[in-house]
């Protein structure tokens, strides 16, 4: 146990570090929010995979694999072929080219007229809404890891995390949260491959899964009868994911900040790699903790309770303080939009415009301390539930991945059209999550719904002439013709 509390704490000392490298260099407000547009391809990868290589999701999504054998491959792994292959195949140069700091700002450039700001107001409270209700579920994780490996109750578990974090993370904002991300993204690809080995030696092989999993389990055939995790939820939780990603707050700010849109689509393509294969062997180890441990009442502490056991004390405390670090990248990172989205797109568009720069930088610190009161609260009332809990507060964003792809695509999308389809997709979703519909009936549908409507309104729509406002948009988020403003002779030379 004084390996891994010794441990624990050298490791926060080099946050302390890094937080203050980083309180150094952010005195702008570019710099706080989007690290100066200066991420480049080595340090927006790790930013990228450590946002996403979760505790909600590590600890969640490898208990599924504990209890469904590869089901829980499907869950975690493979499903971010396609979620991450179609952002960097669809979003991930436009976003950059546009030069906006929120998703929501992407709204503004692209739908003008009567209802432009309502339908960008309607996007600013759905994705500052999630990025300000997720980090509670990662949180949630990390006091599951916490108790097992320190022997630490989840009520002291949240108040220290959330309150070292927050002073770290006001220090500099985005530029904190990157350079802490190198640091857990460097810390995964040592140790996730490490906990891969220990499991498969001490089970005996992957042989020995047939000892503890129906053969069901261990075949990559779609198992349909899974009350909570059957195939069709699986197809629902991939669907989201693919649309919740589009619209992703956390992962747009750092799409944002690349150095060029070149850098910002080649992370994108490394990071469906890498989060593929990680997560495929956290989902692999987890099914093989069952071998260890077959009869575990809380399939949630599979990951850890393995460590726990089958692993000497030094790298115990160097698997804990990987795993905390993962927690904390991804609830900052989603701290970090938060604040970014309450920033942009409430304080500085409507109660405070045209300060000086520090002034925003100083709003975005006491927006962390709001957020970070907000999880600690939050985390307490998730354990035992992560992964339905993530699942279920996402199935609002999924739903503006179809205006920004229609909008981005298709010229005649209106505005009107814009609206009605989030307007529509929200009502719905609203209604099925108060009835309580099975998942795969709410997500799917809200979006389905959210495209037909957006699409019966835009072909009712009499064709005029395009507006130039609208030519200047595809103009520059397409890289042809007209370069629209904010963009750089430098930036285009990039492609």
């Amino acid at each position: 146990m004084v390996e891994k509390y010794t441990l624990t704490a050298l490791f926060a000392l080099v946050l302390i570090y890094l937080a203050y490298r980083s309180w150094r260099r952010a005195r702008t407000h570019d710099e706080f929010d989007l690290a100066g547009r200066r991420t480049g391809l080595l340090p927006l990868v790790g930013t990228l995979g450590a946002a996403e290589f979760n505790t909600a999701t590590l600890i969640g999504g490898a208990s599924v694999a504990y209890q469904y054998g590869t089901v829980g491959l499907y869950y975690t792994a493979f499903i971010f072929v396609f979620v991450f292959g179609i952002y960097a195949g669809t979003v991930a140069k436009p976003y950059r080219r546009l030069r906006i700091s929120t998703i929501a700002e992407y709204f503004e450039r692209r739908f003008t007229g009567r209802l432009a700001e309502p339908t960008r107001l309607l996007a600013s409270l759905i994705t500052l809404s999630f990025t300000w209700l997720a980090p509670a579920t990662y949180l949630a994780g990390i006091s599951v890891v916490a108790s097992v490996l320190l022997g630490v109750d989840p009520i002291t578990t949240v108040v220290v995390v959330v309150v070292f974090c927050l002073v770290l993370a006001i220090t500099g904002g985005l530029v904190t949260a990157i350079s802490f991300d190198v640091l857990s993204y460097a810390m995964i690809l040592i140790f996730v491959p490490v906990l891969f080995a220990v499991g498969l030696v001490k089970a005996g092989g992957l042989s020995h899964l047939g000892d503890v999993f129906q053969a069901r389990f261990l075949s990559f055939e779609p198992v349909w009868d899974l009350d909570r995790y059957g195939f069709a939820s699986v197809l629902a939780w991939c669907f989201q994911n693919i649309l919740a990603y589009i619209a992703a707050p956390w992962y747009g700010q750092r799409m944002f900040s690349a150095r060029s849109e070149r850098i910002a689509y080649r992370g994108m393509v490394i990071n469906t790699v890498a989060i593929t294969v990680l997560y495929g062997l956290v989902a692999v180890t987890t099914m093989l903790s069952r071998v260890l441990m077959p009869h575990l009442a809380r399939p949630e502490e599979a990951l850890p309770r393995m460590v726990l056991n089958y692993t000497p004390a030094i790298l115990q405390g160097l698997i804990l303080v990987t795993l905390l670090l993962v927690g904390k990248s991804t609830m900052m990172a989603m701290w970090n939009a938060a604040v970014s989205i309450a920033t942009n797109d409430v304080i500085r568009r409507y109660l405070a415009k045209d300060r000086p720069s520090i002034f925003y930088v100083r709003i975005g610190r006491l927006l962390f301390v709001a957020i970070g009161a907000t999880t600690l609260v939050l985390s307490l009332t998730m354990v035992g539930s992560i992964l339905l809990a993530l699942t279920y507060i996402s199935v609002y964003l999924a739903l503006l991945a179809f205006p920004i792809l229609a909008g981005l695509f298709w010229k005649r999308f209106s505005t009107a059209a814009a609206f009605g389809s989030l307007l529509a997709g929200a009502v719905y979703v609203t209604i099925a999550l108060l009835a309580e519909l099975p998942y795969y009936l709410i997500s799917p549908v809200g979006v389905a719904l959210s495209a037909v409507v957006g699409v019966t309104v835009s072909l009712a729509r009499r064709v005029r002439e395009t507006p130039e406002a609208v030519d200047e948009f595809f103009a520059l988020a397409h890289a042809s013709g007209q370069r629209g403003p904010g963009s750089t002779v430098k930036e285009s030379s990039h492609q």
